[in-house]
């Protein structure tokens, strides 16, 4: 799992910068605690937190289950939670569970 900084929007004066977690291979059952506790820790140390799922095989369930306490972690902390990369199995669970349109 892979964490680094990107500046938000460079144009800007001032922007906090957006801490990027990219896990890679499988998300389920057994890594999704992982996860977990990569986004909590990013969440609490950073304003802005985006899950890059690019180099993601496989998500299940356990995956959604993980976004979906991240995103409200930092609803109720006042931070942005974004997701990108998300394409083929990993789309296709997102959209199946309903849970695609919270991470546009």
């Amino acid at each position: 799992m892979a964490r680094y900084t990107e500046p938000v929007n460079s144009s800007a004066a001032f922007s906090a910068d957006r801490l990027i977690v990219a896990p890679a291979g499988y998300v389920d059952m057994e890594t999704a605690p992982l996860l977990g506790a990569a986004l909590t820790n990013a969440l609490d140390s950073h304003p802005d937190v985006c899950c890059d799922l690019a180099a993601v095989d496989f998500f299940s369930a356990a995956g959604v289950h993980i976004l979906l306490l991240a995103a409200d972690r930092a609803k109720r902390g006042g931070s942005r939670f974004s997701i990108r990369g998300a394409g083929g199995i990993t789309r296709r669970v997102l959209r199946i569970t309903q849970v695609e349109h919270l991470f546009e």
